[in-house]
């Protein structure tokens, strides 16, 4: 694929100042390729899903999610694991992110990648098998493999900042980055070939309705 301007969105399940998963998106936009970049979007401007606001059109936090995520290359998910889960905040995010009431969810067919940290030695490793879960819906295109799981992040992070410091750590991430680079490359023929035969379905569909109106 052709690597330049290769945008990927981060989005961190956590809001703490020093989060570690704020962090990893930092660490990101550092070790990421030349021709890769990479920004945060703040997730603590969404609301709570509140059909209620639905009702009178999407917040514009909202809409410049779903319109960030629609336009990036690929998207990012740096989350922790709360209760064999995901955090609340990141829940939220998708609940406006995967609704798909006054337009299309832009992670239909999105590339994702998830990374996540965890004190102990299991990395997030149910936190992302249940997120992989959420995103069949749209569905979201999850990258498989490499995995990044970070245990002992105690050890990799700097506690004061939330900076990712563990050298072999980061070496890691900048691999896990290009293979997500990789990984939507594989996708975007097939994604292609899908668009044209979508679009081909509606224009059959649109001249049998013509015809049937003319005879």
């Amino acid at each position: 694929m052709d690597h330049k301007d290769f945008r990927i969105l981060g989005l961190a399940g956590s809001l703490r100042r020093a989060s570690f998963h704020r962090g990893i998106l930092r660490a990101a936009h550092e070790v990421a390729p030349e021709w890769m970049g990479c920004e945060s979007f703040d997730l603590a401007q969404i609301p709570y899903f509140n059909q209620d606001l639905e009702d009178e059109g999407n917040p514009d936090p909202v809409k410049e999610l779903r319109e960030k995520i629609r336009t990036y290359e690929a998207v990012l998910i740096a989350t922790p694991e709360y209760d064999y889960a995901i955090p609340g905040v990141l829940t939220a995010a998708l609940d406006w992110a995967l609704r798909s009431r006054h337009d299309p969810t832009p992670f239909r067919h999105k590339p994702v990648g998830i990374v996540g940290a965890s004190p102990g030695g299991g990395g997030t490793a149910r936190g992302q098998m249940v997120l992989r879960q959420i995103l069949l819906h749209p569905p979201a295109y999850v990258m498989p493999e490499p995995q990044m799981l970070i245990p002992f992040s105690r050890q990799k992070f700097d506690a004061e900042t939330g900076d990712l410091v563990d050298e072999e750590t980061r070496k890691r991430l900048r691999r896990f980055l290009s293979a997500l680079a990789e990984w939507t490359g594989r996708l975007e023929e097939p994604m292609k070939a899908h668009q044209r035969k979508a679009r081909e379905g509606r224009s059959a569909t649109a001249a049998t309705a013509v015809a049937f109106r003319s005879s």
